[in-house]
């Protein structure tokens, strides 16, 4: 058994042998000595196990034995992490042709060396980007998992996208064409193609599992952000009712006199299911079961193929992320009112001047809605003055026909 052999050995029958003393420390933060430890402490320290603390008698795990754990364990990881594909990818190149030309040159222990840094680099590589989207996704899905309140969630979720976004560009460093130039020379060896295929699937599966990420955080923040405005609605709601304790609330849905615009409408039937006595479905039922009948054997099952499939070699499109026209029209009006310095905007002005083919009360609905959606800082430097016709005998109810917007101080 070489050297390296042996002190690997000794190094993994230490961490063996003081199994329970380690995981105290681990779990309570630092491990007091005495008596009775100070022994193995010392012995664990000279391994680079433990170090020193903030008095002479604590110790702690060191910094690489506690992220070894950390990772095994998958706790208190960050999805954020320094990931420079641009560096990867020149470190691979590099190795590759040294490899090439050991390989060569029979110069096999020399090959072997350049292939186990290719492996690595790669491995490292994929293995950084897997753990980051799936930390990144459960961060973003579990609700109040790692904060305590919207504002924060919401925050959190934004740091996550502005993250994501980052990511895109890192991935979008990786050439495929490039990556299956490496394959390029006559003779490569088959353990090396493999690799490096390998790392290209990856790849593709990444950036797809990205795009959903993405979407998926989209789809969430804007939902936490009405969840913040509800929440806000009722906080001003229950201190109102704090202050008018005689307040009640008038039904006036079923009068005859309110306006359309405000009635309810009537609820919908549901049955748990098909109704076989409705007149209307007889005729199709009746035909699905006679021609169930006329069937003298089931379906055949599809036949599927189990050859093995060509190697795809496209090379995937870049992520366009998807924009919605109107929210980028409704953010360069909200822009435009910021920077007019409380000059009064017109939203129906910039509706005409852009040409917009949504209809006018569509689009001031939109404009309505997205500032409701903003964050508060925002929201409240900018103020909407809804202008139209007030409902007569309904408080707080109008027909809005225009909406001017202003930046207040």
């Amino acid at each position: 058994m070489s050297f390296d052999h042996e002190q690997i050995a000794g190094l993994i029958r230490k961490l063996a042998g003081a199994d329970q003393l380690l995981a105290q420390t681990y779990s309570d933060g630092t491990l007091l000595a005495d008596d009775e430890n100070r022994a193995a402490i010392n012995s664990l320290k000279k391994f680079g196990i433990l170090r020193t603390a903030d008095t002479s008698d604590e110790y702690r795990l060191t910094s690489d034995i506690k992220r070894l754990i950390d990772r095994l364990l998958l706790r208190n990881q960050r999805y954020q992490q320094s990931i420079n594909m641009a560096k990867i990818i020149l470190n691979v190149e590099e190795d590759i042709e040294d490899y090439r030309r050991a390989v060569e040159q029979n110069r096999q222990d020399e090959a072997q060396y350049h292939l186990i840094q290719i492996d690595d680099t790669l491995y490292e590589a994929i293995e950084a980007l897997e753990n980051s989207l799936s930390v990144m996704f459960a961060a973003i899905i579990s609700q109040f998992g790692f904060v305590g309140s919207l504002s924060s969630k919401i925050r959190q979720n934004q740091r996550a996208l502005n993250y994501a976004q980052d990511l895109v560009q890192e991935l979008n460093q990786v050439r495929i064409n490039d990556c299956y130039g490496w394959l390029s020379w006559s003779t490569i060896p088959p353990e090396l193609s493999r690799k490096v295929i390998n790392f290209i699937d990856q790849h593709k599966s990444i950036v797809e599992r990205l795009t959903g990420i993405v979407g998926r955080m989209k789809e969430l923040l804007f939902k936490l952000r009405l969840q913040e405005q509800t929440a806000n609605r009722c906080r001003a709601m229950a201190y109102f009712l704090r202050q008018h304790p005689e307040w009640e609330a008038l039904d006036w849905s079923a009068e005859a006199s309110i306006p359309a615009l405000l009635k309810r409408g009537a609820g919908l039937a549901l049955q748990p299911g098909i109704n076989t006595a409705n007149p209307v479905l007889q005729a199709d039922l009746t035909a699905i079961v006679q021609e169930l009948r006329r069937q003298s054997k089931p379906v055949a099952p599809l036949a599927r193929d189990s050859a093995s499939q060509p190697l795809n070699t496209e090379i995937p499109d870049r992520i366009a992320y998807d924009q919605d026209l109107y929210e980028t029209h409704i953010e360069n009006l909200f822009a435009l009112a910021l920077q007019q310095q409380g000059r009064k905007i017109s939203a129906l002005h910039y509706w005409r001047e852009q040409s917009l083919e949504v209809k006018a009360e569509l689009w001031l609905d939109m404009v309505f809605a997205q500032h409701c959606c903003l964050p508060q800082r925002v929201r409240h430097a900018i103020i909407l003055d809804m202008q139209g016709e007030s409902l007569a005998g309904f408080d707080g109810n109008q027909i809005i026909e225009e909406i001017v917007l202003q930046r207040v101080a």
